[in-house]
């Protein structure tokens, strides 16, 4: 059976797709067969995953147009469980033309389930937003990872991204979960996040994983080189948590 996640924050600077490219790349390592989807029109993910855009003929955009089958717009990068669709550089544009309904917001959702039946995991990476892409993203779910930076604040960016949970359920009849919380960039000699914890409300405890994703140098230097932290250097401390999270995610499901 296949499962489908978006990773999701409610501002830039979460790690959100540093941890949808790492996620991927580790259940990849864990044998799960992979499709990293890039809905965001900055293409982070898709220039971090090796992807070159300007030579893919097709992409999510084109996709969302009509213009090509999803299947043809995937992407095989050079790690064999990892398969990137990748954003496009007129997806802005045409997400504008698209948010002028509100029924189009389900239009993720039913291209996932033309070819979920080929991978283990398929992975969203949403825009830093409350906008149709990232409404649409998560729309297109069975469960959410919320991305969060380790620093103070981080509880009422969660509940800032709970409305928009809230409104999916909702607006468009979606039982979406929250499959937990990664909380990423985490120091060493941060003790404030148990304490943020306890003051956030009944069960937000037990929405947290184990394994919190460290400040790592490294992450950059493999933003650099254009390849998912653990398979560049797996010993990285923040590879070896990436790695963590994924089984947790996983087993989460079994």
């Amino acid at each position: 059976m296949s499962h489908i996640l978006t990773i999701s924050g409610p501002r830039g600077g979460s790690g959100k797709s540093v941890t949808a490219l790492n996620l991927s790349a580790s259940m990849g390592l864990y044998n799960k067969k992979v499709l990293l989807v890039d809905c965001d029109p900055l293409g982070a993910v898709s220039r971090w995953s090796g992807v070159e855009t300007v030579q893919c003929p097709f992409d999510l955009a084109s996709v969302l147009r009509g213009k090509t089958p999803l299947d043809r717009a995937v992407v095989k990068t050079q790690f064999p469980s990892l398969d990137v669709l990748p954003a496009g550089t007129d997806l802005f544009a045409l997400s504008l033309n698209l948010s002028r309904a509100a029924a189009n917001e389900k239009i993720l959702r039913l291209l996932m389930e033309d070819i979920r039946r080929d991978y283990n995991f398929i992975i969203l990476d949403a825009p830093s937003s409350c906008g149709f892409l990232s409404i649409a993203a998560m729309t297109a779910a069975d469960r959410l990872v919320a991305a969060m930076s380790g620093e103070d604040g981080w509880i009422g960016d969660f509940y800032a991204l709970l409305k928009s949970v809230q409104y999916i359920r909702k607006s468009h009849d979606r039982d979406l979960k929250i499959a937990g919380i990664s909380l990423n960039r985490c120091s060493d000699s941060q003790d404030w996040a148990d304490g943020d914890v306890d003051g956030g409300g009944s069960g937000m405890r037990d929405l947290l994983y184990d394994n919190r994703i460290p400040d790592d140098r490294t992450v950059q230097e493999a933003v650099g080189k254009k390849t998912p932290l653990v398979l560049y250097d797996v010993n990285a401390p923040a590879a070896r948590a990436y790695l963590g999270l994924a089984r947790e995610i996983i087993l989460s499901f079994n």
